[in-house]
């Protein structure tokens, strides 16, 4: 069996100020307030009940990059107590329903607060064939699955 596209998947690519050099997708281009809106915004609509986050590197740096942003939330407080067992690993962390606004909040921390890419995190929900990765700073980069779920999603970023 042969697919006839050539590309099977959908990709957007949200970046600052400047326009990246991703050739297989579109790029959007987004100032830094906008950048971390939209990811958040992306972020919310991908979750849809069940999303696993994914280190790039170990959770150590992503733990360390959001500490002083997340030092007043109340959830994060009690999830930063219980967590020192897997800070040196790179193990997925499933969020549910419940955490959405936990993960929201990471996410926006991480997005102002992280320096580089080992600190960037990978977005995948249980329920729909989508990937983000998000990166401090930028680029976000979203594979989806198909167009329909590209659509939905990208409402949040395309003006």
């Amino acid at each position: 069996m042969e697919m006839a596209v050539e590309h099977p998947f959908v990709l957007d690519c949200l970046c600052k100020d400047t326009p990246c050099d991703e050739t297989a997708g579109t790029c959007h281009v987004l100032d830094e307030e906008k950048l971390i809106t939209a990811t958040c915004e992306a972020a919310r609509k991908i979750h849809q009940g069940q999303t696993v986050l994914i280190p790039a590197g170990k959770w150590r740096s992503i733990f360390d990059a959001v500490a002083f942003s997340m030092a007043s939330n109340e959830a994060w407080q009690e999830f930063d107590a219980s967590a020192t067992t897997m800070l040196n690993t790179c193990d997925p962390l499933l969020c549910e329903s419940v955490d959405e606004q936990l993960m929201i909040a990471l996410i926006n921390a991480l997005m102002q607060d992280g320096e580089n890419l080992e600190q960037s995190l990978f977005l995948v929900p249980a329920d729909a064939p989508v990937l983000m990765h998000i990166q401090p700073g930028g680029p976000v980069r979203v594979w989806y699955g198909n167009q329909v779920l590209a659509d939905e999603i990208s409402g949040a970023y395309k003006e």
